[in-house]
């Protein structure tokens, strides 16, 4: 994705955030808040996969199971994920997720070396500007009003077209506990590039690296907007949910969810887990027109 193009989609995602609660709970002011700091995660290294298709194992597609309580174990759980894979432990994930990593052989020189602090510095020059922001390592004292716990996971489709993040984000205000505040799982699709060499453009300028910073600042300002709303959200009714169509990568995938809002060829939908979700859609402009609806 072209720099201009990514300045855009952050710029329609910022008109999206005070509507977030709009489809299940009460209208609210809320925005990306001014004083808030990310803090560092203990693993080092930025974590990457490729997306596994889990059907003929019974488990659904894309999924990654953490056998932790609660999202502050779910945190720690998928922490420690990245260094349990490339340990002695290895041996025995399974052949599909060994497989499925193949598709990051071609990247290893974009992968090697690559930090949670590039990837945090990258995304946070990339959220809404006029904002007192900084990163923090884990020792650290808190500062900012709000803080942010974030252990990002990248996953690369299998036709190499696509990044999907999977975000897993904990934000509360400073002196409170983790448990007190917003805690989830905030997934960014990416859309889908159409290129003769995909090798080529995504080490073209770096472009792996500046497109997971790009997808991180969003999933960090849908993550704040939503802890920050003047009230927490209500259970929605069954029957708001609904059957969305999106493409990771090439491949179609179904959800059951609630479209919050749609905007700029992106939608964001909350699904049956209560994760919020960004996801492309097919409509390609911003114009009046240009909305077309993912839902079946």
């Amino acid at each position: 994705m072209a720099l201009i193009a990514r300045i855009a989609l952050v710029g329609s995602l910022l008109w999206w955030l005070p509507h977030v609660q709009a489809a299940d709970q009460p209208a609210s002011t809320a925005a990306v808040p001014l004083d808030w700091a990310l803090r560092l995660p203990p693993q080092e290294a930025v974590q990457f996969r490729g997306v596994v298709n889990y059907d003929k194992a019974g488990q659904g597609p894309g999924t990654m199971l953490y056998p932790a309580p609660g999202l502050v174990g779910l945190l720690a759980a998928v922490a420690t994920h990245g260094v349990l894979v490339s340990s002695s432990l290895e041996q025995k994930r399974s052949e599909i997720e060994i497989a499925a990593d193949k598709v990051l052989d071609p990247y290893q020189d974009l992968l090697t070396g690559y930090t949670h602090k590039e990837l945090m510095q990258a995304a946070l020059e990339l959220t809404a500007p006029g904002h007192e922001k900084r990163l923090l390592s884990v020792a650290d004292p808190a500062s900012g009003d709000w803080l942010v716990e974030s252990v990002p996971m990248f996953s690369m489709t299998q036709d190499q077209s696509a990044l999907v993040l999977d975000n897993t984000v904990a934000v509360y205000r400073r002196g409170t506990a983790p448990q007190s505040g917003y805690q989830s799982k905030i997934r960014v699709v990416s859309a889908s590039v159409e290129h003769d060499n995909l090798s080529a453009y995504w080490h073209a300028g770096r472009r792996l690296r500046e497109e997971t910073a790009a997808l991180l600042a969003q999933s960090l300002e849908i993550a704040l907007t939503a802890a920050t709303a003047a009230a927490p959200a209500a259970a929605a009714p069954a029957s708001s949910f609904r059957t969305v169509r999106y493409r990771e990568g090439k491949q179609e995938v179904v959800e059951r969810a609630q479209v919050l809002n749609e905007q700029c060829g992106r939608s964001l939908i909350k699904n049956l887990r209560g994760w919020l979700m960004s996801i492309p859609t097919r409509q390609t402009g911003c114009g009046a027109n240009s909305s077309e609806s993912v839902l079946k």
